[in-house]
Order: C-alpha cells, then sequence, then structure tokens
C-alpha cells in the first residue's frame, strides 16, 4: 500500500473553496479536483473544531468517542478539554498496531502528546507549548529553534489590518509546514497529518466586514492553497492525500443572545454587571494596542490583549441553564426545564416573522455510551446568524454592535487525490468516514464500532484489509487554573465564549 498523508485545512468551505478555484484564485486545488475527487463533507451538530476534527480522526460520533466542545460540561466549573478525555483509537494508532510510524501535527484535542511510533506535535488547546506538546520530548528544542507557534498571537487591531492579518497567519502556517515535511523526511513512516489553522481564525476575523476584509479572506485562501502544493511537491510521487476540513464557514450579520432570553425566562442568574462592563471599556481601549512588542513576548497570551468573557457575567452554580459559547450549547441541570427551553426557542422569531434557531435534545444528534456527558440541548441558528453569550443584551436578536459577522457553518470540503484513488462524482460524505476511508487507503480493515463508512467509490480497485488490533489505554489528565484561564482567554479571542 501506499503512504498516505491526510492535509486538515480548518474552516476551509466548501462554497468558498469552490468559488475561488473557479476563479483562479486556489489553482492547486483546482487542479487536483480536475485529477481526483472534490465533494462536500457535512460536518456535525454543532459545525465546532474539537468534536469534528475527534470525529475525523476516529470514525465515531461524538456520542462515543465523548469530546463534545472545548469544554467538559459534565465537570463544575466547566474544565477544559484535553486528549485523555477520549479513549477512542485515532488513525495512527491502528498504523501503530501494524509497526508502522505516523507524523502527527497540530490535529485539535491531542494534548498532551501521547508516546506513537514516530512524532506528534499537539494542536489546540492550550495555545502554548511546552514538554507536553511534543513526543519525543526532544522535539521542544526544534519547535523552540524555529520558533514554531501553535497559534499567530493577534488582538483587535489586526481586524482593520487585513494585510498584516493575513501575513502573520501565513507565516505560522509556513513554519508549521516546513516543520512536518522535515519531520517526515527524518522519520520512517505510513502515515502524516497535519491541519492549518489560518482559515479559520482569518474567517473569524475577517468574513463579513466588508470587501477589503473579503479580499483578506481570498487572500488567505490563496496562500494556504500554495502550502498545500508545497507538501505534495515536496513529498514527491507514490503518496494518497485526504484533503479535509472539520467545518465551513458562513456570514452571519445578525446575533442571537440567548443567554439573554435564559435569564427573561428565569433560568438564568447574572452576576453584577459592574465587573464585566469595565472589562469590556477596558477591552476596548487595550486590545491589540500591543502588536508592536515581539511575538515571543505575546505569543502565550495571544496577544497582549484583554479579553472578555462573557461566560464569567453567568452565575453557573446558580443558574439552571446557559449557553457557555458561540455553536450553540445548551447546559441545562434539570430535566424537567428541557421542554420549555425547546418550545420557548423553537417559537422564537425576528422582527420579519422567521424562525430564529431549531434546537435539538442530545438523543436527537449523538448516540453512543459517552451520551450522557452530551449537552442536554443543542441550537441551530439560522444561517445568517450567529450566537453571542452576553447575557446583559436587550435584545433577543440584533444586527448591531460589535459582534463577529461570521461563524462556523455545515459544509466542509473532501479532496481526494493519490495513486489508489480514482476521479469520482462528487461522493456523499461526513466527518465519520474519513477515519475508515483512511485506514481502508493503509490497507487496515476499519473496526466495526466505527460510525462512518469506506468511501469504496473513490478506490480505483479493493484490496485485502488486515485487522490491527489496538488497546484503548487510559490516560488522565487537567489542566492548571492557570492554564485554564489562559486557555478560556483564548477561546473568548477566537469567538468561541
Amino acid at each position: 500500500m501506499h503512504k498516505l498523508v491526510i492535509i486538515g485545512l480548518d474552516a476551509a468551505d466548501y462554497q468558498l473553496t469552490q468559488q475561488f478555484m473557479k476563479n483562479g484564485h486556489m489553482p492547486r486545488l483546482s487542479s487536483v479536483a480536475d485529477q481526483s475527487s472534490f465533494s462536500l463533507l457535512k460536518s456535525g451538530i454543532p459545525s465546532q473544531t474539537a468534536p469534528a476534527w475527534t470525529s475525523i480522526t476516529t470514525g465515531v460520533n461524538p456520542g462515543k468517542h465523548g469530546i463534545y466542545y472545548f469544554y467538559n460540561f459534565t465537570n463544575s466549573p466547566l474544565t477544559i478539554t484535553n486528549a485523555t478525555d477520549t479513549s477512542t483509537p485515532r488513525i495512527w494508532d491502528y498504523v501503530e498496531a501494524l509497526n508502522q510510524g505516523s507524523v502527527i501535527v497540530n490535529v485539535p484535542i491531542t494534548y498532551p502528546a501521547h508516546p506513537i511510533l514516530g512524532a506528534m506535535i499537539s494542536g489546540i488547546p492550550p495555545w502554548f507549548f511546552d514538554e507536553r506538546s511534543v513526543f519525543p520530548e526532544d522535539l521542544l528544542d526544534k519547535l523552540r529553534s524555529s520558533e514554531y507557534e501553535i497559534d499567530t498571537p493577534m488582538g483587535r487591531a489586526l481586524e482593520k489590518q487585513p494585510d498584516e492579518l493575513v501575513r502573520r497567519l501565513i507565516a505560522t502556517e509556513e513554519k508549521r509546514v516546513n516543520l512536518f515535511l522535515e519531520l517526515l523526511e527524518e522519520r520512517e513512516w505510513s502515515f502524516g497529518m497535519i491541519v492549518l489553522t489560518a482559515l479559520d481564525r482569518l474567517q473569524h476575523k475577517a468574513l463579513g466586514k466588508g470587501e477589503e476584509a473579503r479580499s483578506a479572506v481570498r487572500r488567505g485562501y490563496h496562500e494556504v492553497d500554495k502550502l498545500v502544493g508545497k507538501i505534495i511537491d515536496s513529498l514527491g510521487v507514490g503518496i494518497n492525500y485526504l484533503i479535509v476540513s472539520d467545518h465551513g464557514f458562513n456570514e452571519r450579520p445578525l446575533a442571537f443572545y440567548p443567554n439573554a432570553w435564559l435569564h427573561e425566562q428565569g433560568l438564568l442568574r447574572r452576576k453584577s454587571s459592574i465587573p464585566y462592563r469595565l472589562t469590556k471599556v477596558a477591552h476596548n481601549l487595550l486590545d491589540g494596542r500591543f502588536l508592536w512588542l515581539p511575538q515571543s513576548l505575546t505569543k502565550r497570551f495571544q496577544g497582549a490583549a484583554t479579553a472578555i468573557r462573557t461566560i464569567d457575567a453567568v452565575d453557573l452554580e446558580r443558574s439552571r441553564a446557559f449557553v457557555p459559547g458561540t455553536d450553540g450549547v445548551i447546559v441545562v441541570k434539570s430535566k424537567d426545564d428541557e421542554t420549555s427551553i425547546v418550545e420557548g426557542l423553537s417559537k422564537l422569531k425576528d422582527d420579519s416573522g422567521k424562525e430564529i434557531c431549531k434546537v435539538y435534545s442530545r438523543g436527537q444528534v449523538y448516540k453512543g455510551p459517552k451520551l450522557v456527558s452530551a449537552p442536554e440541548l443543542l441550537i441551530v441558528p439560522r444561517d445568517d446568524i450567529n450566537i453571542k453569550t452576553d447575557p446583559f443584551s436587550r435584545k433577543f436578536i440584533s444586527g448591531s454592535g460589535d459582534f463577529p459577522k461570521a461563524n462556523h457553518g455545515p459544509n466542509g470540503i473532501l479532496f481526494a487525490t493519490g495513486p489508489d484513488l480514482r476521479k469520482s462524482q462528487s461522493v456523499n460524505a461526513c466527518l465519520e468516514d474519513v477515519a475508515p476511508t483512511a485506514l481502508a487507503m493503509l490497507g487496515i480493515k476499519p473496526p466495526d464500532f466505527v460510525d462512518g463508512r469506506v468511501i469504496r467509490e473513490i478506490f480505483v480497485e479493493s484490496t485485502s484489509l488486515q485487522t490491527a488490533e489496538v488497546n484503548s489505554d487510559e490516560r488522565a489528565y487537567a489542566f492548571s487554573k492557570e492554564d485554564e484561564k489562559m486557555i478560556m482567554a483564548n477561546l473568548e479571542r477566537l469567538g468561541y465564549t
């Protein structure tokens, strides 16, 4: 079997990718599409980074792997998700079971990095790296010498400097790609995977904010297209590729404030508004003012900025229900409240009489033994609506105010190309299909418990598959309170809280 590389393009949107390929802004992926398969990859509910990449690498839905968000909802107070919160085997675990190596770089929810046959550099969270970010540990010196960054330090001021925003994001990705290629050259491997996050960060900051910002998004897609080409050209012929994204991105000019609605229903308790409002004033005054500082000083803090964590304005202990982040998860403490919340939110309309959102119970979305740790309810807002967590908003839905004008959408991308793959028409694929398809490409029989299918229509011919026995090991890790606070702040800067 040929080697396999998965190139993850976080937040690469299907419609935008189609448009930019057609207009000549993504020539390399356009060439790949001409020779192979290009399809929409359906994301999950919600379309969120942490569960999506975990489903991509395990082949199962969150009800089985147990990762639902960047937070653990069953813990009080909320804690940050890490790799030990799931024991479901990943693609590289099956590869290692056959005594073959892997090189894994920047896949979300892989911190702390665990020993593998090969090399691993973990992804977010956290937004800093230390000795637990890498395996083997001597990779830490390589990260430091190459000035590697988990993410690009940025503040709100960069939103007004789109050219500089793109430059910084791509500079970070160039270092990541160079290190990935270096590791592949140094080690014996059968499987490689890298996730580039620039498009997610860029679209969070720029999409939906005018023509200059949209031009920056277009340049970002173009530069990422070049990096994909660099990986393929550097590795040469005889390698299969899956190029995937965890979700897409939609412009969302309206904001919906479910915590304000929950407060009006008597289900959410707010803390004093004074600290929140003072923090907001400080944020507006200071955020992004220190971009002149060396990135070596600011990168641990994602820019020397003050973050507004609106969830801090919610009394989590006394609230019966609350929305902790922007992707629509509703934490409900009592089963008795669920029906009234579903009925109330489902009836909400905007001024034109249009439905604001749909609400699903966890049993409608997930299945598996980890269902008990899932959030009770999930909001799926209309395509033009963004969710904000501010509990002090006087309106439930508004088009005015300072909020991101875009957020995650359901339509990611899937490219499949290589000597074992053929050009095919658009296929029907979802996140859980990636891992079993990747395993089959590596000659490994997907286990019976996976939810996804092998996308057989992209294969040149069927091949015999061997079983890889993986022992799921239970590991435990907890972030320190200092790290939890820092990670929460970075989630706010990226628009997740």
